[in-house]
């Protein structure tokens, strides 16, 4: 071979070699660089996601595969994360069926197998999903899978709400005595449990237990099991105390009567849509006036609820109205096939007839039962999707590992060939694409502390412009809220965080508060957990605006200006919040 055609050689096989490295180095193998985070984007953790999902859910996507880049989350998470998007924020089939998928897949994974509580959170999806495509047979068996679960967790109310689920979709499948089995055994076991978790279980059993009853048209015995609801309430009404059990679950003082009041007015719709079907016109309209007294009767939710009860008693005014809205609104989300569509159609022809308006009653009738047979094809063909889908994303699955397999030949083949030659230029250029990688990464990082520094020093200058001067308050009197903004304002204001030895023995000789008032403070009155998880906080605000304004200072000066003990606490505790050392931040701000 010849001179010219030897360098040739060397030329192709060194443009084949430096590819590969930039493609494994730079992008990380299967990365999208079109979601590589930039510096002006938002904080990319689960709190931002979480903040904007509902109303921004292409934008959450992204911040979530940018999360999974800057590593602030691992990629089994922000899997599930894009699950709950997709299942949570819009009822599209497609949306549906990616969220189903993913989750499917997530569960046969290792993560799910070894940790139960994301085992949890996935099934919580798929139960989530099967919920919205009303595949009841999936619903059973995700349902039970995660009855399951929860007991095997000793979470034995979120096991029992589970059940009842269970018991709905099997009345669905015509199973119906054994879902009413099934959902009075929950109530057994829910029974006389005097704790809010338990109660709110029960609540939404006897719910799915009436939609059962209704459904097989068991007027007389839907009466009873909703005065439950009511009995239940009324005696949570009287001793909240005797049910605080501490949940997530359990609302706050100030929104606990809403909570009583939204379900005790279901309870009455339920009741007087029984009594209206039964003829017994006069009990119908005593609970009508009971649940039309309640804030939920004004919603749009309370409105649709009630509207068969109306057309049943024949309030044909109230319900006319109630379905010019409905359907007003529907038209405007473009939503005229779905089951409540065909619902106001049916009372609209139901109250056409009794009005004698016998052809109205016939082609309302007729858009009902078109309504209803899109919605049986929707499903069916919702269902066809699914699998169409999936045998698709298995396809796909197969022609990625076939890819990567032919892939990682050639790679390692133009590697063994060149690796005596370009062993230096290897390394070379992988160190140099990680060191520009964390250079980046470095750079949004600080980036976002000085902005989420910057918003904190920006709310605390508002807050003290409208803070009155000189105002005296006894911190005995106040809530463990307001005695918490008072020792902050009294921290802030005298930088008492800056004294080094400064603990909570320095606030009880300034405020003359017990030790255990101002933790009770802290703890209850914040989202801290400690007066020195605040205190530090503190301390790593004012160190980032010192090393900002006063670059010349060594980590040791910024660090004791600070109230920081030693160079080696500050550098550990900056770390842990911002996940790079203060002399990497300097550098990188430089």
């Amino acid at each position: 071979m010849t001179s010219p055609e030897m360098k040739q050689v060397l030329h192709i096989i060194l443009y084949i070699v430096v590819a590969t490295i930039l493609t494994m180095g730079c992008e990380g193998g299967n990365v999208n660089t079109s979601n590589v985070p930039q510096v002006t984007d938002t904080l990319y953790t689960e709190a931002s996601i979480w903040a904007i999902y509902d109303t921004l859910p292409e934008r959450a996507l992204t911040m979530i595969d940018s999360a999974e880049v800057v590593g602030n989350m691992t990629a089994t998470r922000a899997e599930l994360l894009r699950a709950i998007v997709y299942s949570r924020t819009i009822e599209d089939a497609q949306w549906l069926d990616t969220a189903r998928i993913i989750c499917e897949r997530l569960l046969a994974g290792d993560s799910a197998k070894v940790n139960l509580a994301y085992r949890q959170d996935v099934l919580e999806v798929l139960v989530s999903t099967a919920r919205m495509q009303q595949d009841d047979e999936m619903l059973v068996l995700r349902a039970s899978q995660l009855a399951n679960l929860c007991r095997e967790q000793g979470f034995t109310a979120e096991a029992l709400r589970n059940e009842s689920e269970i018991g709905l979709a099997l009345s669905h499948l015509n199973l119906w005595q054994q879902g009413l089995a099934k959902i009075d055994s929950v109530l057994a076991e829910l029974n006389g449990v005097r704790h809010f978790n338990e109660l709110d279980a029960s609540v939404i059993a006897i719910k799915r237990k009436i939609a059962v009853l209704q459904e097989q048209k068991c007027w007389a015995d839907v009466i009873p099991v909703a005065q439950g609801i009511v009995d239940r309430l009324s005696d949570y009404e009287q001793h909240p105390g005797d049910y605080h059990d501490g949940t997530y679950r359990e609302p706050a003082d100030e929104n606990r009567q809403g909570y009583i009041d939204f379900y005790r007015s279901q309870a009455y719709s339920y009741i007087a849509n029984a009594y209206a079907n039964m003829s017994e016109k006069g009990k119908a309209i005593e609970y009508l006036s009971l649940f039309e007294q309640s804030d939920y009767s004004r919603t749009f939710d309370g409105r649709k609820l009630i509207m068969p009860t109306l057309c049943l008693l024949g309030e044909y005014d109230k319900m006319e109205a109630v379905c010019r809205d409905l359907e007003a609104h529907a038209k405007s989300q473009g939503d005229t096939v779905s089951n409540d569509y065909s619902t106001l159609l049916r009372c609209r022809a139901d109250a056409a007839k009794a009005q004698g308006r016998i052809a109205e009653s016939l082609r309302l009738h007729e858009q009902y039962e078109a309504v209803k047979e899109l919605l049986h094809t929707r499903q069916l063909q919702g269902k066809a999707h699914l699998y169409a889908a999936r045998y698709h994303a298995q396809e796909q699955q197969r022609q990625i590992v076939q890819k990567e397999a032919d892939t990682r030949f050639w790679r390692f083949a133009s590697a063994a060939i060149a690796i005596g030659l370009l062993l230096a230029v290897f390394f070379a250029l992988y160190y140099f694409c990680q060191k520009r990688n964390i250079a980046h990464k470095n750079r949004i990082l600080a980036a976002q502390i000085d902005e989420a520094v910057a918003f904190k020093k920006q709310v605390k200058d508002e807050r003290s412009k409208d803070t009155s001067a000189g105002s005296t308050v006894c911190p005995d009197s106040l809530t463990d809220e307001q005695l918490f903004e008072y020792l902050k304002d009294l921290i802030e204001r005298e930088q008492l965080f800056l004294n080094s030895s400064f603990e909570r023995q320095n606030l009880i000789d300034l405020t003359g508060l017990s030790k255990e008032r101002i933790g009770t403070a802290f703890s209850r009155g914040s989202s801290y957990d400690r007066l020195t998880s605040y205190i530090r906080e503190l301390r790593l605000e004012f160190a980032v605006n010192l090393m900002n304004d006063q670059p010349d200072l060594t980590t040791t000066q910024v660090a004791l200006a600070s109230g920081f003990t030693s160079p080696d606490t500050f550098t550990r505790y900056f770390k842990a919040k911002y996940s790079m050392t203060p002399t990497i931040y300097r550098q990188t701000r430089s």
